[in-house]
This record gives structure tokens, sequence and C-alpha cells, in this order.
């Protein structure tokens, strides 16, 4: 009887535990940052959002995109080879936070880790390239916001557009 009573206890204890402990992988992970992937032609102008994370592939260095300034750059640049000449990644790619920030007077060119940026007068937006390691608690957007391209127009001369008539283009007079 007193075994008895002591499994009893015992299972209780055990049970009572059980339901106070936290369950297994339940610990208070944060979020994992989805990190967007870029060409090596995308420029900081063309993505509306004031500061993200993007993932730049290998080899941009050899696409030769244009990049305008040190440090600063104007928005018209490409972001990996903007990273590449910051020393912020190498080569190979990596993840690079982009921060937009107001146009500069003048842009100065240098050479920088392979990649040679122009001088440009002034441009109406910058922006600057750190190492893609968000700060504590920050959550960059997991997809990016692309600015629409504008609509391309197709010239016709002399031609009538479909369903429409026109006794002027009408040869059967």
């Amino acid at each position: 009887m007193i075994r008895a009573s002591l499994t009893a206890i015992s299972l209780a204890l055990l049970l009572s535990c059980a339901c106070w402990a936290k369950p297994r992988g339940s610990k208070n992970k944060k979020p994992k940052q989805v990190v967007p992937a870029i060409d090596c032609d995308v420029r900081s102008g063309k993505i509306n959002l004031p500061e993200f994370i993007a993932k730049c592939p290998a080899h941009c260095k050899e696409t030769k995109q244009q990049v305008y300034g040190t440090g600063v750059f104007a928005s018209i640049s490409s972001i990996c080879n903007a990273a590449i000449h910051s020393g912020v990644i190498t080569n190979t790619g990596g993840k690079v936070i982009v921060r937009k920030m107001a146009g500069q007077n003048i842009y100065k060119g240098s050479n920088s880790n392979g990649v040679r940026s122009l001088s440009l007068p002034k441009w109406r937006e910058s922006f600057v390239v750190s190492v893609g390691k968000p700060k504590k608690g920050v959550i960059y957007p997991a997809t990016l916001d692309y600015v629409p391209s504008r609509p391309t127009y197709v010239k016709t001369r002399g031609q009538i557009p479909c369903g429409h008539h026109s006794a002027a283009y009408d040869n059967s007079t």
C-alpha cells in the first residue's frame, strides 16, 4: 500500500512538472531573415524601399556594371559592384544592406577592390552599403519592391490601329 501511494505521488509530480515545462523547440527564436537575391545589374534606384538587405551573386565584377561615387554612390550604380568597391563583399558574392539617402552634389570616382567607379555631378538620390548582418531586432523585407518600369510605346508610321477604318487608308475607293 505504501508502495502504491509512493508510485501515485511520483506519477502526480512527474505529470505536474511536465505541464509546466516548455515544450521542446519553443525557445524564443527570432524569425529567420529571408534575404532576396538580386542580379549584378540591379541599381538601388530601381528598388522602392529606403533600406533593405539583398544577396549578390558571384562574379559581378566581370559584368562591369557601372558604379558612380566612392563610399556614397549615386542611385544609378550597380548595388553589387558598389558593395565590392567598398569591400563589403568580394567577387564571390554575399549579403549586403543598402540604405538610401539624399542625392549628393558630386560623386568622386576611384579604383578599389578591382572595381573602377566613375565621377558624376549632382544626382537626385544616393545609397551606402554595409555588411549584410542585420542589427539586433531588425527584420528587413523578404521581397524587394521594384519601381515599375516606364511603359514602352511603339511608334507606328502610316499604319492603322487594328479595328479602325479610315478613308485615307482605304484602297478600295
